[in-house]
């Protein structure tokens, strides 16, 4: 980054400020001449997407990969992790997603196997948290998840 100045109103005082480095945790600024190295604790990202690395591709028909600035709209960075009115099926360990069992519109009881997950070699059955309909899934087979990963969205259903 080259440096930036920017002028701050505060309390009805002017302050001249150099940004002379900016990092994810770290920034060195200058107010008014005198040098900081300011911490920077939490700048209000909630989450951040992950980005599955791939090869570069090679040969003269390579082509930069797709980034979320080149995504599609539709492809949203940050989606909640439960909706107000149902219920998240969350990973319950780290792994990778062999098969999904289910898909979205499915009616599901609690208890039902929605996804197999295998970990440490093991294949191991996740299992619907509540009865509900199926209205999001969040990971595809071949996927890596961690532990805690919110892996469907259930929304109830009347009977």
């Amino acid at each position: 980054m080259n440096e930036k100045e920017i002028t701050l109103e505060i309390n009805g005082r002017e302050y001249r400020v150099k940004i002379h480095r900016f990092s994810a945790d770290v920034a060195e600024i200058s107010v008014d001449d005198q040098m900081y190295r300011v911490g920077l604790k939490d700048l209000g990202v909630e989450e951040v997407a992950y980005v599955k690395p791939t090869p570069a591709p090679r040969g003269p028909q390579a082509t930069a990969p797709k980034t979320s600035l080149t995504a599609k709209p539709e492809q949203a960075l940050h989606r909640p992790a439960v909706v107000s009115d149902g219920s998240a099926i969350k990973s319950p360990l780290p792994g990778l997603i062999l098969k999904i069992l289910v898909k979205e519109g499915d009616i599901v009881k609690a208890g039902q196997p929605v996804m197999i997950i295998e970990a440490m070699k093991m294949e191991n059955e996740v299992n619907a948290t509540a009865d509900g309909m199926v209205i999001d899934i969040r990971y595809k087979e071949g996927d890596s998840v961690n532990q805690g990963d919110t892996l469907i969205l259930l929304k109830p259903v009347e009977a």
